[in-house]
């Protein structure tokens, strides 16, 4: 007697898709997709390059309102320094029409009297 064996395997079943796809398909859907991304990319290097200009133009921007308020700075210095301040008072009496005082006369008034009532009409 021969012994024998024998292995029963199950069958393998081929999955099949419902949709067949075939090799013009997979050509289309690849360039589509490669077509939208290089459109994506092509729209992101712009914004980029946007967001650079848009930051160098803000820096330059900064510099100049640096320098500007470098140069009020030193003004404001030189204005409000003691130094010239007899020159200062001039102009804004000039300004205003003011004339400097020379002599100044008081007025006198007696101890026990505010104002005096003439009655000479009554």
């Amino acid at each position: 007697m021969q012994n024998i064996l024998i292995l029963n395997l199950p069958k393998i079943r081929q999955i099949s898709l419902k949709w067949k796809i075939n090799l013009k398909t997979i050509w289309i859907l690849s360039f589509i997709l490669i077509t939208l991304l290089l459109v994506f990319y092509i729209i992101q290097l712009n914004m980029l390059f946007l967001e650079t200009n848009l930051i160098k133009n803000y820096e330059k921007k900064l510099n100049d309102i640096t320098k500007e308020n470098k140069i009020l700075e030193i003004s404001s210095v030189q204005v409000n320094s003691l130094g010239d301040i007899d020159s200062q008072i001039a102009e804004k009496f000039n300004e205003f029409g003011f004339e400097k005082v020379k002599d100044v006369h008081y007025i006198n008034v007696l101890e026990n009297m505010v104002a005096k009532v003439n009655k000479k009409n009554e």
